[in-house]
């Protein structure tokens, strides 16, 4: 069974409001092991203020109190995929505070300027309609050259979650997907705290994000969540119509060897019977 390797009964609490009882929920699901929540240490509110004042940005205050409890999150486990194949596949990782970098650095997309003066703006810096989840009505993101992007995490080669900050004054900045091949934009939450939830809803499962993406899952990650939580799923059938993506890593699947399907060579006829006067 899973085991949440915790502390105290302080810190027991804390991690379970936080991850929202997902350990309970994991222990629940057959053949889920080695489920581990990595404490660490909170972050100093210097160090919140130093962050804010190296990008010119505040942080939102459900995100600043996040990192004033826990300077990131690290929660994990593993599939029994047979009795002596155990691999780890869920995860849920947000990174240091210090680790939180803009994205522009990571792949130069600064806007610049041409010899008649006028500004060429990159593919990245555009406007990109979404929906808003609360009211339903279609959004649009408008960046320029003040707009703050930052990088939570990376899924594979394949697309970035980002913290987007329209101008350095906004104080509700937005979690979005950029999908690195094709620079397209997919809104996945209003505030750093739903995005947290949503990452607990879907367990962890790995490149759940993708899920709201044009590309949508690898098939062996889609094959995990028919397993494990096919509801997840059900709002979004027309993953069918989407294209297959591969993904540059072995998958937690057994490769079949394909000497199994080796046959003994056939005797002759003659041989045959020479064996049978023999």
């Amino acid at each position: 069974m899973a085991s949440l390797k915790i502390g105290n009964d302080t810190e027991d609490m804390f991690y379970e409001n936080l991850s929202l009882g997902l350990a309970k929920v994991l222990n629940n699901i057959p053949r889920i092991t080695n489920v581990t929540l990595e404490k660490r240490l909170p972050c100093e509110k210097a160090q919140i203020t130093a962050w804010e004042s190296r990008h010119n940005v505040y942080l939102p205050d459900d995100m600043k109190r996040f990192y004033l409890s826990t300077d990131g999150f690290n929660f994990y486990w593993s599939y029994q995929y047979s009795p002596n194949d155990i691999r780890r596949v869920g995860h849920i990782h947000f990174p240091h505070l210090i680790q939180i970098t803009l994205v522009r650095d990571n792949i130069d997309t600064i806007l610049t300027v041409s010899p008649n003066t006028t500004l060429t703006v990159p593919p990245i810096i555009r406007q990109s309609n979404y929906v808003d989840m609360c009211s339903g009505h279609i959004d649009h993101l408008n960046l320029n050259s003040r707009s703050k992007i930052f990088e939570l995490s990376t899924i594979a080669n394949l697309a970035k979650v980002c913290l987007v900050y329209e101008t350095p004054e906004s104080s509700s900045p937005k979690i979005f997907l950029l999908e690195t091949n094709s620079l397209r934009w997919q809104f996945l939450a209003e505030s750093f705290t739903e995005y947290l939830r949503m990452s607990i809803a879907h367990l962890g499962l790995p490149y759940w994000e993708l899920c709201f993406s044009s590309c949508g899952l690898p098939a062996w990650t889609e094959q995990l969540f028919l397993l494990l939580a096919p509801h997840l799923l059900e709002k979004n059938e027309n993953r069918r119509l989407r294209n297959i993506v591969c993904i540059n890593e072995n998958p937690p699947y057994n490769v079949l060897d394909p000497v199994v399907f080796r046959t003994k060579l056939r005797c002759s006829r003659q041989t045959q019977k020479m064996r049978l006067n023999n």
